[in-house]
């Protein structure tokens, strides 16, 4: 287990499990990763203690395969382009590292108390840390190096990707229904 600090979170998935079609719903999220970090530096040496570990004098070449693949797990965010080709939000000068797990993590807040979808918070554009797992897999599927998420801490405010804003929930007024109507 691995701890990432304030890191960017980006298409959480952590309160319900999704995926796409004919696939196990996992849940998941993405963290952007400045480029020159320490955090980076922390991964990369990870993912080859694990390979190293794993498949012993054959890692380094399981590696280059993984890596030339779409299964790289540090990609770079200068390439991820949006739908219309432009850059994404947040991912120029950053690597990204998707995470995920058939069981739901651990999501708290600043305090480490637990948060609920409820509270509108983590959300895609806030700083968190989170605790993966990086783990070799070695079975019929294939010789890979992956990424479990294990946890999530709200660790500050960011700008919400897509223009948005953090919610806010209390905002509102509070309305009781006159006979049991609204």
């Amino acid at each position: 287990m691995i701890l990432i600090k304030n890191v960017r979170l980006s298409y959480p998935s952590l309160f319900k499990a999704s995926g796409m079609e004919g696939q196990e719903p996992k849940y998941n999220a993405t963290f952007l990763i400045a480029k020159d970090s320490d955090t980076a530096k922390q991964i990369e040496a990870e993912i080859e203690r694990v390979a190293k570990e794993a498949f012993g004098d054959a890692y380094a070449n399981i590696l280059k395969k993984q890596n030339s693949g779409d299964r790289r797990l540090l990609k770079d965010g200068d390439t991820k382009l949006t739908k219309d080709g432009d850059p994404a939000e947040g991912y120029p000068d950053h690597f990204y590292l998707k995470a995920a797990n058939k069981v739901k993590p651990r999501v708290v807040n600043r305090d480490r108390t637990e948060l609920t979808e409820e509270d509108g918070k983590p959300y895609g554009g806030c700083y968190v840390n989170a605790q993966i797992d990086i783990w070799a897999q070695n079975n019929k599927f294939g010789k890979f190096v992956n990424v479990k998420l294990l946890a999530v801490q709200f660790w500050e405010e960011g700008t919400s990707f897509g223009g948005g804003s953090a919610v806010d929930i209390n905002a509102f007024d509070s309305a009781e229904a006159e006979d049991g109507e609204w």
